[in-house]
């Protein structure tokens, strides 16, 4: 998984030195790109654990058939990535929200007459003239 690799590198750098803060940012990431539910095990120093301990990580597979997990090494820590479910979680950001939530939150223009807007402009330089007015000096 190439790309969970470039989210690992942008969490490291984003986050700094702190594990606890990198992640939750890459679960977080992962769910809200990949949906489900997903682990992170970091470990900062691999050597130490690679003879003496031993897990198992879920086989969850994405919906075409690739692994849904990531083992990358980076700045010497060992980020374990790993699919938990395939539920969403309830505050998931997915591409297609967002756009619905760009789309309906646009204020739709309003069709003026070439009347009503010169009224517009009008009120607009009356107000600035009337606001203008109530000052003893200018900015």
């Amino acid at each position: 998984m190439p790309n969970v690799r470039a989210i690992i590198k942008r969490a490291v750098d984003a986050s700094g030195p702190e594990a606890a803060l990198q992640m939750q940012v890459i679960r977080r990431i992962m769910e809200d790109i990949y949906g489900g539910t997903w682990g992170v095990v970091i470990i900062k120093e691999p050597s130490l654990i690679s003879t003496s301990v031993h897990w198992t990580i879920p086989d969850h597979k994405h919906r075409d058939g690739t692994p849904a997990f990531c083992l990358h090494v980076e700045r010497g820590w060992q980020y374990n990535i790993f699919k938990t479910g395939n539920i969403d979680i309830e505050s998931r950001l997915s591409i297609e929200n967002i756009i619905k939530r760009v789309r309906e939150g646009k204020q739709r223009p309003e069709r003026l007459t070439i009347g009503e807007f010169d009224q517009k402009i009008a009120d607009a330089f009356k107000k600035r003239r009337k606001l203008r007015s109530g000052r003893d000096f200018d900015y």
